[in-house]
């Protein structure tokens, strides 16, 4: 497991600082993806020159070459090639050039279009990146993701659905997120989601303890890239009623601070834990929801959480709950990780969850 910590709709151009860039990667973040009108090829070399000085990568989101062949073009397999290496050639001089967007949520009569695109960015030995629709957006779903993953061929597997919405909470989080990853398993490639920070047309301001849930429900289940959407507020002329995200005009929010925290001081150092220990298996006890499983090792009597087992000793549990603490009994001994310390404490097999709150935890017997 190499956990990436990316962040979508950086700083526009005119805010493409060295501080800016130095700002995002204080937040804990190490990925930016381009978008905010940084999408035309003078904008996004300054904001890989930021980044290069900020330690930061980029992935290139936004090139009007791209987004034009991969939905509107198809001159052939050689000439599309030769035009995706002309792209790269314009960005690789620089250290944080990470890879290329594709396409954003593609249909799946683009799948081969994307075929050809993935393997051209792929031979050059950069990041090939296509981010799937959630299910409430396209056929059947298994199908969709299935179909993509046959046909493109892709590096990895990352979605976006956003849980929180005015009228209560999206059911169709948990289903989407074991979907995807179980796909990725099967692919043996990463699988990587997005986080909501913001509130847009029918979506509410998440809370600090429902960023870390969604985080904590991706590490839950295997996820190795934590994308936040977004990084900067959109502007007004965009539509879609979007509310102050990590940075609202030109100042950070409680979001921010709040990601900081969680990136810093947990995310980062449980990522670095879990890197050499394989995902196996996530389930839930309590409510199962629509399309998840319940946890069938037995290990944790009581409490409603969803917990994934890493390696043969290491059991990752969150409370499945966003709103409201959980009182959790082990059913073996345990000693919980400590992220200030990078060591291991003896856990009491009984024990308190705050809200999307998670424990690391290797079984001692």
């Amino acid at each position: 497991m190499t956990l990436t910590i990316a962040a979508f709709w950086p700083p526009p151009p005119h805010e493409t600082t060295e501080a800016r860039y130095r700002q995002i990667a204080d937040a804990g973040i190490d990925l930016v993806i381009t978008g905010n009108y940084v999408n035309d090829p003078v904008a996004v070399k300054h904001a890989l020159r930021r980044a290069d000085e900020a330690g930061l990568d980029v992935l290139v989101a936004s090139d009007p070459r791209i987004d034009v062949l991969m939905r509107d073009l198809d001159p052939g397999e050689e000439q599309t090639v030769a035009l995706i290496g002309r792209v790269i050639g314009d960005y690789r001089a620089h250290r944080s050039f990470r890879g290329i967007s594709l396409m954003d949520e593609p249909l799946p009569d683009r799948f081969e279009r994307l075929a050809t695109g993935v393997s051209a960015v792929r031979s050059h030995g950069y990041l090939p990146y296509v981010n799937l629709l959630p299910s409430h957006a396209t056929g059947p779903y298994d199908e969709y993701v299935r179909d993509f993953v046959s046909i493109v061929r892709p590096a990895l597997l990352s979605f976006d659905r956003y849980p929180f919405l005015s009228s209560g909470e999206d059911a169709g989080y948990f289903a989407d997120l074991a979907t995807i990853r179980a796909h990725a398993a099967e692919a043996e490639v990463p699988a990587w989601m997005y986080v909501q920070t913001l509130a847009y047309d029918g979506h509410r301001t998440p809370t600090a303890a429902e960023l870390a849930w969604q985080v904590n429900t991706a590490l839950a289940y295997g996820y190795t890239g934590i994308q936040y959407f977004t990084y900067w507020t959109p502007d007004p002329s965009r539509g879609e009623g979007f509310r102050p995200a990590l940075i609202d005009d030109g100042l950070p929010t409680e979001r921010y601070d709040a990601v900081r925290e969680l990136n810093t001081r947990w995310l980062r150092p449980v990522g670095e834990e879990l890197k050499s220990r394989p995902w196996g298996s996530a389930g839930h006890t309590g409510p199962v929801p629509d399309g998840a499983r319940p946890l069938q090792h037995g290990l944790v009597v009581s409490g409603e959480v969803v917990a994934g087992r890493y390696g043969e000793r290491h059991l990752f549990v969150c409370n499945a709950r966003h709103d409201a603490a959980t009182d959790v009994t082990l059913a073996a001994r345990a000693a919980a990780f400590d992220p200030a310390t990078r060591s291991y404490d003896p856990c009491p097999s009984a024990f308190t969850l705050d809200p999307g709150a998670a424990r690391l935890l290797r079984l001692e017997s």
